[in-house]
């Protein structure tokens, strides 16, 4: 009787230390991050992907069937945020205000559906499947669809 009880244990621990093992790669800043724009959100899944000169971590949140993905730099630097189901707008407080008020003015009926961090420019995709390309100030540049 003790042999199975202690084989469940085990194999429960094993889960548990697991999928504690699977986060702990996640770089303290972007941790930071998630708690504090996706409150009440849990990590789903968590990848590492390195190439020749750059890491990149990708967090999946999920709260009850509301799911984001969100890219990081090696530092926990934020680059990407993504709706996962492309109906579900970004919580604003991850936009820059120029951005979501421009959003808003010229597209009420469109929601943000995605984020990204380039070099030089930010890019939010909208529910209506266009893309707006604003400078790093948050300064609109043009319409891409």
């Amino acid at each position: 009787m003790k042999k199975p009880i202690l084989t469940i244990l085990v194999a429960v621990l094993s889960i548990f230390w697991a999928q504690a093992q699977n986060y702990s790669g996640i770089p303290q800043n972007a941790k930071d991050y998630i708690a504090k724009h996706f409150k009440g959100y849990n990590i789903s899944h968590y990848e590492k992907e390195s190439e020749i000169l750059e890491v990149e971590h990708k967090v999946y949140v999920t709260k009850n069937s509301v799911s984001f993905k969100l890219d990081f730099d090696n530092k926990g630097n934020v680059k990407d945020i993504e709706s996962l189901d492309d109906k579900t707008a970004l919580p604003n407080s991850v936009l820059p205000v120029k951005i979501t008020q421009h959003a808003k003015a010229k597209f009420p009926n469109a929601k943000i559906i995605e984020w990204k961090r380039k070099k030089n420019t930010q890019v939010v995709e909208l529910s209506n499947d266009m893309e707006l390309v604003f400078n790093s100030k948050g300064d609109f540049l043009r319409v891409d669809d």
